[in-house]
């Protein structure tokens, strides 16, 4: 599972003039709250010692003769040791509750009085659990290649539960036991850093989603220089950004990674959006109004009509409706590529369909059916009123029924993601090998024209070498403001206005256009690899914008253009929820050693990194979830600081000897920062004794041998893929454990907690 997996932080391309991301997620979790009820009283109770697994990676309160685990403190000094026979539910004390996690049949402990109990009983489904070494990381393990049946069953609990004061107790209890376990050593979040030419407008800031580059505009004096790729020239109807790296694909429903989705978020839609730096408010797109029923398990989508997707390769355009946009989101499952967790984990999508506008009607009539938009609810019984709700008056194309397999707040955010843009299914099939016009019409036949989805899997395969996928890979084909022009790999992307993009009108609006064309017509990524090389092209004016590694920050900071008065300005804002960090094979020893890990992350040298690498812009990170997030506090978790006698410590506590161990630790090549990280790591760790070398891989090679599991160690990014704090803990930290059996409680009686691990 992952997003996103991001090439870099080192210059954020899309920021905001007075964001700070508390704020942020504060806004997207009350439209959270809002729907699921009112969160309990707080307290501000320091938490005490609380058990943790033992010190291995060997999955958590599994069935042994003997075992014997210590636990950390708030501060991480190790409590007294306690021998147990049999297995023993795990305790973990958070700020307001006590939660107890183990298998069926585990013993309960004595429990700390005073909090709610959050009990979770669990029995591991060993048919339907892979072994991590047949998983993908990033797809359907962690990338760390880590399992834990503890940390599986609390992360599948909170996002099955619905209630907001158990959900954010379940995860404290797993960045607990993720600051613990530390198969990842977290490192820090970003602080918001962007370079740009002041004749450039309009910018801002989404922890999700780039900017579309036809809100942005520039002024019409803006200087005009040739680029030296075929006849194009920076100018003020072309945004021009200097990049690094290269997409991982051009598929969307393959794509996990931030190069590829700012592509998409431009060249794609989705169901639904935010306009611009909204986070609390989802806005329609190619959904012109959605109802949900009681349960929140089935939602509807009224899809917009005229909507045309425009192919440039074959300079054709086709229709879009509610059947392509289930065929985009079924896709996306079958395929099972980097992205599809977030919709194989909620949405059974060979049980959604298509319906028509008579046949929605005829259900909304029922009544039963709840219509919530900024702010304001209602219970719509015909489609003219769901329309009028929304304020749409326009023509629709079919709607589209999605069914999930549990209620989830976060849906709609999900669909608000690139990865889920609607492609054509006709285009597809057209073009695909071993495909053709004629299985396209026998493959809506076969569906019922979108009401039996399951169909389609009689001709769309799964994996990185069906044929679609090996289509969209080169070929994209969007319904977005603008489309892929050209490219050539490893040089340069040339995206151009769509001039069948739908809401064209926009673009007559002052300042995006006029006369239905955007101010920017043309948008251009120069890639270049090379730092130096990079900040020349931006200090040149051949860039408005680019990635300037934060060290060199004040090399471009002020420059001005000769003869004008314009010149780069350098903005920093609030933290993001954008995080660094590295990862482990936990396959490979000696990393699949909870001690040897918990020595690592003593033997990073923040301080020193942070300023000398991130010029200070890097805010410390103790786990999986980051600052703003329901479920974050570091009041609960070890501080690991530099400290090489406590790593030495924790190694010979280990039994190995590091003299033994060689390893390589990758990093994005372009990536000056993740280089020089991974330079002190080297140093550092080699005064451990380990052997440590260093190696850039370009981007898609890098995910691709990562996810894979064929590596030592490497650093990367994360962007949130949607704002909840089930997008950290599942992806970074869920280890592919299937259980047959999954149930909580919340409760102040210790005999019900008994009872619910005796009987399940």
């Amino acid at each position: 599972m992952a997003r996103r997996r991001s090439r870099s932080r080192s210059m954020s391309t899309a920021a905001a003039a007075t964001i700070i991301v508390i704020i942020i997620i504060i806004g997207a979790v009350a439209a959270y709250y809002a729907w699921h009820g009112k969160s309990k009283a707080t307290t501000t109770t320091t938490p005490t010692t609380t058990t943790t697994p033992a010190a291995t990676s060997t999955p958590a309160a599994t069935s042994t003769p003997t075992q014997t685990t210590s636990s950390p403190t708030a501060t991480g000094t190790p409590a007294t040791t306690t021998t147990f026979k049999g297995p023993t539910a795990l305790v973990i004390e958070t700020s307001k509750a006590v939660v107890v996690v183990g298998p069926k049949g585990a013993r309960v402990p004595s429990l700390p009085s005073g909090k709610p109990i959050i009990a979770v009983v669990y029995e591991v489904n060993k048919t339907a659990t892979k072994p991590v070494s047949q998983l993908e990381g990033f797809t359907s393990v962690d990338p760390a290649f880590y399992r834990n049946y503890t940390i599986d069953a609390l992360i599948l609990a909170a996002r099955k539960a619905t209630d907001p004061f158990i959900r954010e107790q379940l995860y404290e209890a797993v960045y607990k036991l993720s600051n613990y376990e530390v198969p990842i050593l977290w490192l820090g979040q970003y602080k918001l850093v962007r370079v740009e030419w002041n004749w450039l407008h309009g910018r801002y800031y989404h922890p999700t989603l780039a900017e579309r580059y036809d809100l942005l505009w520039e002024d019409s004096n803006a200087p005009s220089l040739s680029l030296g790729i075929g006849s194009y020239y920076n100018n003020a109807t072309t945004y021009v950004i200097a990049d690094i790296g290269w997409p991982d694909t051009f598929d969307p429903a393959a794509d996990y990674e931030t190069f590829g989705w700012a592509i998409w978020h431009n060249i794609g839609d989705t169901l639904v959006t935010y306009w611009k730096s909204d986070t609390e408010h989802i806005k329609p797109d190619l959904a012109v109004a959605w109802v949900h029923d009681k349960s929140g398990t089935t939602w509807y989508f009224v899809i917009r009509g005229g909507v045309k997707a425009y192919d440039p390769w074959h300079n054709k355009t086709y229709d879009i409706t509610a059947v392509d946009v289930l065929f985009s989101i079924w896709r996306i499952a079958r395929l099972n590529l980097d992205p599809s967790w977030m919709i194989t984990a909620f949405v059974n999508v060979n049980a959604s369909k298509v319906l028509s506008e008579s046949e929605f009607n005829q259900v909304l009539s029922k009544g039963g059916l709840v219509a919530e938009y900024e702010g304001k609810k209602i219970e719509p019984t015909s489609l003219s009123q769901l329309l009028s709700f929304y304020g749409y008056s326009g023509k629709t194309a079919g709607v589209v029924m999605l069914k999930l397999y549990q209620p989830y707040g976060a849906i709609l955010s999900i669909l608000t993601d690139p990865f889920a843009s609607v492609i054509p299914m006709k285009y597809v099939f057209e073009y695909s090998k071993g495909l053709g016009l004629d299985k396209y019409q026998a493959a809506l036949k076969d569906s019922d024209y979108g009401k039996n989805p399951a169909a389609w899997a009689k001709y769309i395969g799964t994996g990185d070498q069906e044929p679609t996928h090996l289509l969209m890979h080169k070929y994209p084909v969007g319904t977005g403001p603008y489309y892929v022009k050209e490219y050539k790999r490893g040089a340069y992307i040339v995206l151009e206005y769509n001039p069948y993009y739908w809401n064209r009108t926009l673009w007559s609006t002052a300042p995006y256009g006029s006369n239905g064309v955007p101010k920017h017509k043309i948008v251009i990524y120069l890639i270049n690899n090379d730092a130096n090389s990079r900040i020349q092209i931006i200090k040149s004016g051949e860039a408005d914008t680019g990635v300037v590694p934060l060290t060199r920050i004040k090399d471009v900071n002020g420059t001005k253009y000769p003869g004008t008065s314009f010149k780069i300005r350098a903005y920093t804002g609030g933290i993001t929820p954008d995080i660094v960090y590295i990862v482990l094979n936990c396959m490979k020893a000696p990393f699949n050693n909870t001690l040897v890990r918990q020595a690592l992350m003593y033997a990073i040298p923040f301080p020193q990194i942070n300023q000398d690498v991130y010029s200070g812009y890097l805010a410390r990170l103790y786990g999986v979830l980051p600052t703003g997030f329901p479920g974050h506090n570091d009041n609960i978790v070890i501080k690991y600081t530099f400290n090489l006698a406590k790593a030495r410590e924790l190694l010979q506590k280990a039994g190995i000897n590091p003299s033994k161990y060689s390893f390589e630790i990758w990093y994005n090549t372009g990536n000056s920062q993740r280089m020089k990280v991974a330079s002190y790591l080297q140093t550092i760790w080699g005064q451990l004794g380990f052997k440590v070398t260093v190696r850039g891989l370009d981007w898609p090679t890098l995910l691709d041998r990562t996810e894979k599991g064929d590596f030592d160690v490497y650093i990367i990014g994360w962007a949130p893929d949607y704002l909840d704090p089930d997008d950290y803990a599942g992806p970074l930290l869920y280890g592919g454990t299937h259980f047959s059996l999954l149930k909580y409680i919340e409760t102040t009686n210790p005999s019900q907690v008994t009872s619910l691990f005796a009987s399940g």
